[in-house]
């Protein structure tokens, strides 16, 4: 099921040029509240043990041909309530199906996986690669240490999954995407299932997000209207559609000036600002 959230807002001025650049926030509603499932009916009664007989030693029963050999043990950690699959690490279900959260009360099932990698647009879960789910509007890998570090490639934190309300989602943790701001294809760029974009927070922790389809120079507002490798920049009354840079580099091409952010954005050891 696709996770939808509410993005803070941060806002930063450019140090040179004292204009304010605002991340873009996006109104994201609830969970919708899957109907309760039915209740499982008790198992068949299990067939009465063969009768014993006398034996003059040991022996070896040999299984009948064609008959399964026997079931390897579960060592599967179930994920409650529903205890259907484990989430973190995944488990019990099978090579093409991901145990995904279907609701806010953290009940999980297995479905079956799509091939969208990690930080592209989605609309359900359907549509990610075996161990993600449809998280904010982009493919996000499950994990289960919130607060903690994920270890797979491209990604950061573990973050927990809330409500709109502010309510934590039981079970629901996804690893933030590292990505590079300038990049439009950091994110899967604009596809038929969204428009991901690279944003940043105020620590200059990354993540892959919805976002807009606004260019270059384009108007904007308190939306994330911005298209990718974009950030909208307030002057005075003016907000417009910025190109991501690095301070003190070139990206703005020639001899155009990369301005800074009277609050620092750094992405590890990295000045981020915006071309003007």
């Amino acid at each position: 099921m696709r996770t939808k959230h509410l993005l803070s807002v941060a806002c930063f001025a450019l140090s040179a040029i004292v204009v304010g650049a605002c991340a873009t926030a996006v109104e994201r509603t609830p969970f919708e509240q899957e109907p309760a499932g039915t209740t499982p009916t008790d198992p068949p009664p299990t067939n009465a043990p063969p009768t014993s007989t006398t034996q003059s030693g040991p022996t070896q029963t040999q299984p009948e041909a064609g008959s399964p050999d026997t079931a390897a043990p579960d060592t599967c950690k179930r994920t409650a309530p529903s205890n259907k699959c484990g989430v973190a690490p995944q488990c019990g279900c099978t090579a093409i199906e991901t145990c995904d959260v279907q609701d806010s009360a953290g009940n999980v099932a297995c479905i079956t996986a799509g091939k969208g990698a990690m930080g592209t647009p989605c609309q359900s879960s359907a549509a990610c690669g075996r161990g993600m789910t449809c998280s904010f509007g982009t493919c996000h890998e499950l994990c289960g240490n919130p607060g903690g570090k994920c270890t797979s490639p491209k990604t950061s934190d573990c973050m927990q999954v809330k409500l709109q309300s502010g309510a934590a989602v039981p079970n629901l943790a996804v690893c933030l995407v590292s990505c590079d701001l300038r990049d439009p294809n950091a994110c899967g760029g604009t596809t038929a299932s969204g428009t991901g974009v690279c944003v940043v927070d105020d620590k200059g922790v990354t993540d892959c997000q919805e976002g807009g389809t606004k260019t270059n120079g384009q108007a904007c507002g308190a939306g994330a209207e911005c298209g990718p490798a974009l950030v909208c920049v307030t002057s005075g009354t003016t907000s417009t559609c910025r190109k991501w840079c690095r301070v003190g580099t070139n990206d703005c091409g020639g001899t155009t000036a990369c301005g800074g952010f009277q609050t620092k954005i750094m992405v590890g050891s990295t000045e981020y600002g915006a071309c003007p």
